[in-house]
């Protein structure tokens, strides 16, 4: 007698198990933090990290209710609006961050350390070092210069010398001592009517918020990479599952449900912000997008390469924050010149700040269209390069990733009133319209077969989702009851917990302990920054890191999608899974992550 056949519910657990574990599962067991061959005291500051950053994130999710339930302490300036009991809390987030930053130094490369330690001095000397008439006391500037030369005996005596766990709390010490310094001068400041310690918060977090822009970038891109990883998996567990007449069924509701999506996208389209000037440019970037995606492959085709569809949010990992870095690194001098200047207005006497005539804001934003070509057209080399290589799937990304770096410095050509013209709905509706042409051609050339159906599905499911991407976001905004921090909240997160394989390998100038510091004092910095941003709720007087996570979505998440879209389209028989073996003549990957102790992604540029 034949045996019954399952269940829709044994059928369908297994699947979204599956589904679960290739999208969260495994990027978070590929991408943490592992403890491999750590030196002692190594896993107590990871610890001590992980609830600083899990303290940073409290402040942000409560920073609602602080707001209400106390008084804003305006400043000197009388325009910071910060809650009076975080002052103590950032005040030590800020100092744990610059204490790993440093620590983190040590033993890196010279120009990193140097870094660093004059990023370190520059932050505690603004905070607590102070002429004698400002702070009380003569005694006081003494003090502060003997912490701060102590911190630099200390980096010249344990340079390059193994790790060791008291250096943290040798650095957090000193630093948190110059913080108390600046406190108790402030007392003296108050007396006078004068407090500036908000003043002081606002720079510790514009020094360090412009130090963390890049990784606000690629916290942007978190959501579109979640959607990504979403659609591949349920795909290709469906491509496994699926039989007989199950993939054209599945195509032909996925077909209705985006349909339905898109009319009311359409009916919804600002004419002003989505109209003809930025449907037309969407459609040109739509063809170049798909001429240099597909060149990419045909030139990755000759060392017998094909990407790897799962493998794409892996290389945007990898390649983002190097891409941010570069984008922000060039004019970092004038966007610090721009945090710093208000605050030597604010102390300035004589009015020379005040009655300068130079402009770093607008000279910052000339610089924004050039950057942006020049390392579009660097990226774009880089993709040829890995493309003449047989990487397939690092050459994708990194050319959608310059295809739109390039695109969005139209106004190089067009002048400086030109738009943008790069709006991601756009986009994605084009995109839309380009796989159902593509399906309608398959199916009148009788080419339609379930790997295909199935395919098709999945390209329009990452349409979909990424047309609804917000789901995330938009929900922690509502219960923020703040939307900048939304974005930037889940990105952090998930890259924290995904993104920090580079942790986990080795080199003779990144050791594992220099990695793994270097990975925590970035995410908690950027949480801190994050959280004294969510609680001054004020953009004119801090640093707000959303609208950079923004531009990462519009820069990374788009080229994800369209690398998706590009590596799902170009695979004759479909299937988005087990990608072709690498040849051995292609050349090992630097930028593999290993899980021992060989070199993995590598360090900073």
């Amino acid at each position: 007698m034949a045996e019954p056949r399952p269940g829709v519910a044994a059928r369908v657990v297994p699947y979204v198990r599956a589904v679960a574990r290739q999208t969260v599962v495994a990027p978070v067991r590929e991408g943490r933090i592992r403890e491999d061959a750590w030196p002692y005291g190594l896993r107590a500051v990871v610890l001590l990290a992980y609830l600083t950053f899990l303290l940073a994130g409290v402040l942000v999710v409560a920073s609602g209710p602080i707001r209400r339930a106390s008084v804003l302490d305006a400043g000197a300036s009388g325009g910071v609006g910060l809650p009076e009991p975080a002052v103590w809390m950032l005040a030590t987030l800020f100092s744990f961050g610059l204490s790993l930053l440093l620590t983190a130094g040590l033993r890196a490369p010279w120009w990193l350390r140097l870094l660093a330690l004059l990023v370190v001095l520059a932050a505690l000397a603004a905070w607590s070092l102070r002429t004698p008439g400002t702070s009380g006391s003569v005694w006081w500037p003494l003090v502060v210069l003997a912490l701060l030369a102590g911190l630099v005996v200390l980096v010249v005596v344990r340079s390059r010398r193994p790790f060791a766990w008291w250096e943290l709390g040798a650095v957090w010490a000193i630093s948190g001592a110059c913080l108390v310094v600046g406190l108790v001068e402030n007392r003296y400041a108050v007396e006078f009517g004068s407090d500036q310690v908000p003043l002081l918060l606002q720079y510790l977090a514009a020094i360090l918020g412009y130090l963390v822009l890049p990784t606000a970038m690629v916290a942007g891109a978190a959501v579109a990479e979640v959607c990504l990883r979403l659609t591949v998996s349920a795909t290709e567990q469906a491509q496994r599952v699926a039989r007989h007449w199950v993939p054209y069924a599945v195509l032909g509701v996925v077909v209705l449900v985006r349909a339905v999506q898109v009319v009311r996208q359409v009916l919804t389209l600002d004419p002003v912000r989505q109209g003809w000037d930025v449907v037309v440019p969407s459609l040109l970037l739509v063809g170049l997008l798909a001429v240099v995606g597909v060149g990419l492959l045909a030139v990755a085709r000759r060392r017998s390469a094909r990407p790897d569809v799962d493998g794409l949010g892996d290389e945007l990992t990898v390649i983002a924050l190097p891409v941010g870095a570069a984008l922000i690194v060039v004019n970092l001098p004038l966007q610090l010149a721009v945090g710093v200047l208000p605050l030597v207005a604010a102390l300035d006497t004589t009015g020379a700040v005040t009655g300068s005539d130079v402009d770093a804001a607008a000279l910052v934003g000339r610089l924004v269209d050039p950057i942006r070509a020049v390392v579009g057209l660097a990226v774009l080399v880089l993709a040829l390069r890995a493309a003449r290589r047989g990487r397939a799937t690092r050459a994708l990304v990194l050319g959608m990733v310059g295809v739109m770096l390039v695109s969005l410095a139209r106004g190089l050509v067009q002048g400086p009133e030109a738009r943008a013209g790069v709006d991601p709905d756009v986009l994605n509706l084009v995109a839309t319209a380009v796989v159902l042409v593509g399906g309608v051609v398959q199916l009148v050339r009788r080419r339609l077969t379930r790997p295909r159906a199935l395919a098709l599905a999945g390209a329009l499911t990452l349409c979909a989702l990424f047309s609804g991407r917000d789901f995330i976001s938009d929900p922690v905004g509502a219960l923020l009851g703040f939307s900048g921090a939304a974005l930037v909240l889940f990105g952090l997160v998930w890259d924290l917990f995904t993104g920090s394989g580079w942790a986990n390998g080795a080199s003779r100038r990144f050791a594992r302990p220099t990695r793994v510091l270097l990975v925590l004092a970035n995410s908690v910095t950027t949480m801190s920054v994050l959280a004294f941003a969510a609680l001054v709720r004020d953009g004119s007087t801090t640093i707000y890191l959303d609208p950079y996570a923004e531009l990462g979505d519009l820069v990374f998440g788009t080229a994800l999608l369209a690398a998706g879209l590009v590596a799902v389209l170009a695979r004759p028989s479909g299937e988005l899974a087990t990608p072709a073996p690498t040849p051995a003549s292609v050349p090992p990957d630097p930028y593999a992550v290993s899980s021992g102790s060989s070199t993995s992604q590598p360090g900073p540029a």
